[in-house]
């Protein structure tokens, strides 16, 4: 029983935690799913406002180059040197400028340091000026200065060609103002070097004299980028055009196929969650802009975070809420083997008095009696067990009463089968007719044998006819002490016929090996009387 019990109260325990651990981890999934995109959400948003932010320095930093072009452009330093540069010329035909420029270009590439269309370039005024702000500027690798017509009028340090005419910063910078060209990588210095350049024009008149041109290190900007500024696990890349240029890297390359595909999707977004660099992140992207409104410029500034940095606080929120959830089962564990032994302990007094009541002892009730549905079971339970110990005895008593009558009608068949044990009958003078009817027994067997014993002798009859026809269920005993009493009729005189005999008792007599010599059988009482009359 109590194995039962306690496999009954195991099973409600185990329901009570199913059902607890099913609701809190429906509950923390919920919550934590709920806690993750919010999360994701505002880290999204907030890597993308820093984004917008780093974007604001890269411009600003670039509006810093363009604006201290200008003010080295400020005064008529450059505009005297554009004025007697062109007044070197000794002409106004264009023709004749570019033959001389390109003389002087296919002079400058074979020239020592000394000759004159070197030293005119970099051994004046004007170029201690342009070397002076490159040391004010470290970030700034090299200044230069052209005419109208492209030839360098000063410069910093030595410059590849005399003619900067063909160059596409120098041509795009002459028709619109301001170029800020792609990061060009700088083998000798092994970092990217970017061309800034705008157009010198006359004060008065606004004419174009000029370019003037510095080569930024790319460094200026992107290094800062790679100083761990933007939180934990966040870093930043470059985007120029459709190339990544990596912070304080020596590579601008397009990126994997991936990561142009997570760039693609964060483009038309605030930020998105996709694979970056081999690893699920989050990407922000903001486009650089500036002040000097540069058109053509193609930056931007890209954010990417680990999901597992962005989500690092639903950890700890997780671990909260498994610690809760542990608590919760503990306090759930121990209000079930409560619940479940105030369950189960009516129920088991049931059993153990249901148990006792099939054992016989009709004494047993639960003896529940509040106003629950366990209470108002065992007072029904109480009541049926009442009722069934009243129909109990009141059967015991029919039995009895029915027993003590079938008793005295046995007592009375018993006493009339005594009287018409052997109610032999005759049949002319000297035949006499014994028909069993109903059952026989040993009992009325042997009063037979001795009643039809002394018929025969007293009547001196010659023939007995035993007729069976009647006769219900023998057993062998009885067949024997009938075939006895046959016998005995034979041993006085006379002769025995049996009529009516069943298939059973034929069988009996046949298993018994009873000898029937001398015994005459008909299957009827009518055949029998008939032969006797023939």
């Amino acid at each position: 029983m109590n194995a039962v019990w306690n496999k009954l109260s195991t099973r409600l325990i185990l329901a009570f935690l199913a059902v607890a651990t099913v609701a809190v981890t429906i509950v923390s999934v919920i919550q934590s799913q709920h806690v993750s995109d919010a999360l994701l959400n505002d880290g999204g948003m907030l890597l993308h406002a820093r984004a917008e932010a780093e974007a604001r320095r890269v411009g600003s930093a670039i509006d810093t180059q363009i604006s201290r072009l200008r003010g080295i452009a400020v005064g008529n330093t450059l505009h005297a040197a554009a004025d007697r540069q062109v007044s070197s010329y000794a002409t106004t035909d264009n023709a004749e400028i570019a033959r001389q420029i390109s003389a002087s270009d296919a002079r400058w590439l074979t020239a020592g340091a000394g000759a004159p269309v070197i030293t005119g370039v970099l051994n004046t005024s004007l170029a201690d000026d342009l070397r002076a702000q490159t040391r004010i500027d470290q970030n700034l690798a090299n200044l230069l200065f052209t005419d109208r017509y492209g030839a360098v009028v000063a410069a910093s340090s030595r410059p590849t060609v005399y003619s900067q005419a063909n160059e596409e910063w120098w041509q795009y910078t002459a028709a619109t103002g301001v170029y800020v060209g792609t990061p060009t990588f700088d083998r000798s210095s092994g970092t990217f070097g970017i061309i800034i350049a705008i157009a010198i024009r006359a004060q008065d008149k606004g004419d174009f004299i000029g370019v003037l041109c510095a080569t930024y290190r790319a460094d200026a900007i992107s290094l800062p980028m790679s100083e761990g500024r933007f939180g934990t696990g966040t870093k930043a890349d470059l985007l120029i055009g459709d190339r990544i240029l990596e912070p304080g890297g020596s590579r601008l390359e397009v990126p994997p196929e991936s990561d142009a595909s997570a760039i693609t999707q964060v483009r038309s977004a605030t930020y998105t969650s996709a694979e970056y660099k081999g690893f699920p992140r989050l990407v922000a992207l903001a486009p650089v802009s500036n002040i000097s409104q540069v058109t053509g410029l193609n930056w931007g500034v890209i954010l990417y975070q680990d999901r597992s940095d962005a989500l690092a606080p639903v950890s700890d929120a997780q671990t909260s809420t498994l610690i809760t959830a542990l608590l919760v089962l503990a306090a759930t564990a121990v209000a079930a083997v409560i619940i479940a032994e105030l369950i189960s302990a009516p129920i088991r007094r049931m059993t153990i008095a249901t148990e006792r009541i099939a054992a016989g002892d009709l004494e047993q009730h639960v003896g529940i009696t509040d106003g629950t549905e366990i209470g108002r079971l065992a007072r029904g339970f109480d009541q049926m067990a009442a009722a069934l110990k009243e129909r109990i005895a009141a059967e015991q008593s029919a039995q009895a009463e029915r027993l003590h009558i079938q008793q005295d009608m046995i007592e009375a068949q018993n006493q009339r089968i005594e009287e018409l044990a052997s109610p032999t009958i005759p049949l002319g003078r000297d035949t006499l007719l014994l028909p069993l009817i109903g059952s026989v027994d040993r009992r009325r067997a042997e009063r037979v044998l001795q009643t039809v014993l002394a018929d025969v002798h007293a009547s001196r009859a010659r023939t007995l006819i035993l007729d069976l026809s009647g006769v219900r269920d023998v057993d062998a005993e009885v067949v024997a002490v009938l075939m006895s009493a046959a016998a005995g009729v034979r041993l006085i005189g006379a002769r025995v016929i049996l009529v009516g005999i069943r298939a059973q008792t034929a069988r009996t007599i046949v298993d018994l090996d009873l000898d029937l010599a001398g015994i005459i059988t008909y299957a009827n009482l009518q055949d029998a009387l008939k032969s006797m009359t023939n």
